[in-house]
């Protein structure tokens, strides 16, 4: 009897565990849509902060970093120092960026997000914010294909965890 009770804990965890493992890899689909969304909104904020205040260039990313809600978005834009050392720092916090986001995003929406951001100050403002614009109207693009694939590979991940998790409670049962 006591035998039987252990076996059906076990198989139970089994199924939890499966369970999980698919709800953990659904989940990073919905976190790529959540950092995609925050690429968008954060390149329309620096696009206004061009627009509207036509400052420097690390007061325009910190001011813009500032007035978007990111959650999901790692940014290292709000202590940039000024002068010659900018360009360096700029890279590196973009670099930092693309490590943290690496995981969830392809490679092309990280580069978008770069080219976009790392040569701000090179050229007229409104060459930059048309820069910007096609940047941010390519990763709505990329945002719209990730949110179609991320509800069906959600599901897709969730039901074979489930079923794999099932099937080896089954076995050790």
């Amino acid at each position: 009897m006591w035998k039987l009770m252990l076996k059906a804990i076990g198989a139970l965890l089994i199924l939890y565990a499966g369970g999980a493992l698919g709800w953990r890899r659904g989940n990073a689909c919905a976190r790529r849509v959540q950092v995609l969304r925050e690429m968008c909104a954060f390149l329309g904020a620096v696009r206004r902060e061009l627009h509207f205040r036509c400052g420097r260039t690390e007061e325009i990313l910190a001011q813009a970093q500032g007035n978007t809600r990111l959650a999901a978005l790692p940014l290292y834009f709000a202590n940039l120092s000024t002068g010659s050392g900018l360009q360096i720092e700029l890279d590196r916090a973009l670099q930092r960026t693309e490590r943290e986001v690496g995981d969830v995003t392809l490679p092309p929406e990280r580069a978008a997000l770069r080219a976009a951001l790392e040569s701000l100050g090179a050229c007229p403002a409104r060459e930059e914010e048309q820069r910007l614009a096609h940047a941010q109207a390519g990763l709505e693009q990329a945002l719209e294909q990730a949110r179609e694939q991320a509800a069906v590979q959600q599901k897709l991940y969730r039901t074979i965890g489930l079923s794999l998790g099932g099937a080896a409670a089954l076995l050790l049962l």
